[in-house]
């Protein structure tokens, strides 16, 4: 007996379904693009409970004409094709004919639809998968779809489906794209009888901006538009000075449909090399306009991909777009004088950067302003000017040092720490002398309290190195500490320790913090607020905003906001049903803390150092980062000595 079997039409409907629709979002985008074929300029959305219970669709366009109303709940039937040679020229949003069948297969679904001339619209009522037949109903011209009861014949699919509010963003989400593709077209969004997106319709592509990323966003934006090699470019890009911790600001249109192009992203990223740090990202609307012929949007099941027969052109359009927008757009303010005159610096006197400057580490505070006198070593002043000498020899000379002390006494960060030890630290004579000091940061590194050390090691902080690694001689070995990762790893265990015992050690904001996100990014935070809050965070949402109310005590004010844009972000990528909850949420904390510990390179406030190496000899448990790359690297005065030729 043979084992092949033909399925019948209720399972290949669900099977397909699952192609198509697997979430209220993405019926909404189905739907919503059928809308813009069919020619309607004003469209509104409104969902339940994250459209999960309800969602319905309404347009004003050309409506489905009553004899068609049967045909167009089933299978491979489309008004937008007829035969293969269409395919390559498409330039609809739908064409395969399968999202309508699909989402009847799979939910409780109502149509009335009126084309334009008839008295009366045509209604048809389909419950999985099976229509009922069409009567007429009084409706106004275009065509109004429900949707209910979404996988309730399914309801292994529905329970993988995320909280309502989760669901409900990720239809913002949706329609924003489409809201920013077609700004000819006003679209409303109303969400359990919320207003949540709301456009004008007036074609005007700012406007959309605007309504979909606030006004602040949509002011700084360049515009830009250029053509090459028959690819036309057109929109807005961010400017430098306003760049983004990730990628979900880059949006690229082909002729009208939002896609995810890798081609896209590399080149408007190149494009801005040199203009914004290689950490962060730009930001951008762009509209893309090629021949069908050119472009195969037939390679992806969400249409969310597509094929270029050549990528370089694409790739050269984009990029020169906009560095030409850039280069034009970007200046540096002028530097006048008091009275608004331009400076000149013509003067011979001028400091000018020698070539041995190029090597030397940034300081951050090297061109602050200076601050009253300071005490410092006399060692340390003798780059800068003479030491002045006594009036009168010193009445007995200074004692000699002790046999053990080394001579890295003239190194300006050299310190000596003895931890709890029943000898005294020997105290030498110093020669003080006053010179200017710089001023320190107004963000101080966080002292937290950490638990006191029983034993009384000693260990000498000798210095730092290249502004990245401090150097500590213990007994017989010498250390060479990470700073970034070294902080970075206290961070997270301060973070984790909170989140496991509820021990939430936070200050409030006077004034709360307010952080641009995406609505899909914003959905992520709302899905673990309790893990967000569990470290210390409190924090309000919004549309396209976050507000944050309280932060935990181990992280600065200047990094809070940089710590949401990596939850959010982190907690995106890991979505993945392979992992847990708590899991994901671990590996956000790896993002944020990494963002909010101190960085490589730059000088920070004197006393860091030494907080952080008594941090980590409080906490030996701590050996790598949160990254797996090691916080302290071990040499043995064996080996120096080895180096040396010694031994």
């Amino acid at each position: 007996m043979g084992k092949i079997n033909v399925l019948s039409f209720e399972v290949a409907n669900l099977i397909a379904a699952g192609e198509v629709v697997d979430r209220p979002a993405s019926v909404i985008k189905e739907l919503v693009e059928n809308s813009i074929d069919a020619g309607a300029d004003r469209i509104t959305v409104e969902i339940q409970r994250g459209g999960v219970l309800f969602m319905r669709v309404s347009d004003n366009g050309s409506g489905i004409e009553p004899e068609d109303l049967p045909i167009a709940v089933r299978r491979h039937a489309t008004s937008k094709i007829k035969d293969a040679n269409d395919l390559e020229a498409i330039m609809t949003l739908g064409f395969r004919g399968e999202a309508l069948a699909a989402i009847c297969s799979v939910a409780d679904v109502r149509i009335i639809s009126k084309t334009r001339g008839r008295e009366l619209g045509a209604f048809i009522e389909i419950h999985s998968g099976r229509a009922s037949a069409v009567s007429e109903r009084g409706a106004s011209e275009g065509t109004t779809i429900i949707v209910e009861n979404l996988f309730a014949n399914v309801p292994a699919r529905l329970k993988f489906l995320k909280r309502d509010i989760t669901e409900g963003m990720a239809v913002c989400s949706v329609l924003e794209k489409i809201a920013l593709s077609h700004p000819e077209i006003a679209f409303k969004l109303i969400s359990d009888g919320s207003v949540k997106l709301d456009t004008s319709g007036d074609g005007n592509r700012r406007s959309a901006i605007r309504c979909v990323y606030g006004k602040d966003i949509a002011k700084n934006m360049i515009e830009i538009d250029g053509e090459r090699d028959g690819v036309k470019v057109s929109g807005f890009i961010t400017a430098p000075a306003s760049p983004r911790a990730n990628r979900n600001y880059q949006n690229f249109f082909i002729n009208g449909r939002y896609i995810k192009t890798k081609t896209g992203m590399a080149a408007i990223e190149q494009a801005y090399t040199s203009y914004i740090p290689p950490e962060k990202f730009p930001g951008c609307v762009i509209y893309i306009d090629i021949a069908p012929n050119a472009v195969d949007v037939n390679v992806h099941p969400g249409k969310l991909e597509v094929k270029f027969s050549n990528e370089r052109p694409v790739f050269d359009a984009i990029y020169h777009s906009v560095r030409t927008a850039l280069a034009e757009n970007t200046e540096r303010p002028e530097i006048n004088d008091l009275e608004g005159r331009k400076t000149s610096f013509t003067s011979t006197n001028a400091w000018k950067p020698s070539a041995n400057l190029a090597f030397a580490p940034v300081n951050d505070r090297a061109l602050e302003p200076r601050s009253p006198y300071t005490q410092i070593h006399i060692s340390e002043s003798q780059h800068t000017e003479t030491a002045p000498q006594p009036a009168t020899p010193p009445a007995q000379a200074p004692a000699p040092k002790p046999f053990n002390e080394p001579c890295f006494r003239s190194m300006p960060n050299y310190k000596a720490i003895e931890e709890v030890s029943s000898v005294e630290p020997i105290k030498t004579e110093e020669v003080i002398h006053e010179v200017p000091r710089i001023e320190e940061p107004t963000d101080p590194i966080p002292i937290v309290q950490t638990p006191a050390v029983s034993h009384g090691a000693f260990y000498r902080l000798i210095g730092e190195v290249f502004n990245s690694y401090i150097i500590v001689e213990t007994d017989k070995n010498m250390l060479m500490i990470d700073k970034h990762a070294a902080h970075e790893r206290l961070i997270f265990e301060s973070l984790k320790r909170a989140l496991k015992t509820q021990n939430r050690d936070t200050q409030l904001m006077a004034v709360p913090l307010e952080v641009m996100l995406m609505s899909d990014e914003i959905a992520a935070l709302e899905e673990y607020r309790t893990h967000i809050e569990g470290v210390g965070f409190g924090f309000n949402t919004a549309r396209n905003t976050v507000y944050i109310t309280e932060i935990p005590s181990s992280v600065t004010v200047n990094t809070a906001t940089s710590m949401f844009e990596a939850f959010a972000d982190s907690i995106k990528k890991g979505s993945g049903v392979e992992l847990t909850a708590d899991l994901i949420f671990e590996k956000a904390l790896y993002q944020a803390s990494c963002k909010a510990a101190i960085k490589a390179g730059r000088v920070y406030p004197e006393g860091y150092a030494e907080w952080l190496v008594r941090e980590l000899k409080a906490n030996p448990e701590v050996i790598c980062c949160p990254h797996g790359r090691p916080i302290a690297i071990e040499i043995t005065k064996n080996t120096i000595d080895h180096l040396f030729k010694r031994i």
